[in-house]
């Protein structure tokens, strides 16, 4: 249940890539979020070509968490011929879609998590604070032996999620992080981090979602720090066998 960085930076640090993580369950890729990069990141990704199916859950609307999602989902059907799930309990999500000439029939849409996901992941999203006039979620997720939350953007590590690690329930938690206090603040400060979470337990929360350079610092409070996972050289990508036929056909 350990993710893997394709981008680590908030809306306004661009340089770092939007803040996206992936993870396989078999051969299930599950994508957190879907922001302006993640498109170019992921689509010379190996696992992308192995994967029999992708799962994306959104966290939230913002551009630096959807900007290349629709372009992502008709990548995967119409080129790499691969099913896509995209989960979200905002209902608007399927209408933005539909409106960048996203068809339902392109995708499936998941807004209820009671069954299990492909692959035997239990998804449970949990309502944070972040933008006052949008729903925003972070998700639990459990693969049987161990459960996870990746908050997305969210102003406070959530009590219950906090209790969760306490107790063991939850074994590691990937939370935002930013290194300004705000007035009215829409992202968790480092500060605010260090206030609520006891030392023993900061190995044990990733910080992820940079607006500036703060990671030694944050490794100074004792927290792990998100780091983007180095990708293969796009030549050896291409030289996967699912891959090297589509490289093919775009280049004609």
């Amino acid at each position: 249940m350990r993710m893997k960085f394709l981008g680590i930076g908030a809306a306004y640090n661009p340089s770092w890539g939007s803040n996206s993580a992936f993870f396989m369950a078999g051969k299930q890729l599950y994508l957190m979020d879907c922001g302006e990069s993640v498109f170019g990141c992921m689509a010379d990704r190996p696992e992308l070509a192995e994967c029999e199916a992708v799962n994306i859950l959104i966290t939230h609307l913002h551009s630096d968490h959807i900007g290349s999602l629709g372009s992502f989902i008709s990548y995967c059907r119409h080129v790499l011929g691969k099913p896509v799930l995209v989960a979200s309990p905002d209902h608007a999500l399927a209408v933005i879609l539909k409106l960048t000439g996203i068809e339902e029939e392109e995708y499936e849409f998941r807004t209820e998590f009671a069954e299990a996901f492909p692959g035997g992941i239990r998804v449970k999203p949990l309502e944070v604070v972040h933008a006052l006039h949008m729903r925003c979620f972070g998700y639990y997720l459990s693969d049987g032996n161990e459960t996870v939350f990746y908050s997305g953007d969210a102003n406070v590590m959530p009590e219950e999620v906090l209790n969760r690690l306490k107790t063991g329930e939850v074994a590691h938690v990937y939370q935002e992080a930013t290194f300004k206090e705000k007035q009215h603040p829409s992202h968790c400060s480092l500060k605010k981090l260090c206030e609520s979470v006891p030392e023993e337990l900061r190995a044990r929360v990733t910080c992820m979602h940079f607006g500036e350079d703060f990671q030694a610092e944050a490794r100074k409070c004792g927290f792990d720090v998100a780091q983007v996972y180095e990708p293969r050289a796009a030549k050896e990508a291409w030289d996967v066998k699912e891959l090297r036929p589509v490289r093919e056909a775009c280049a004609v």
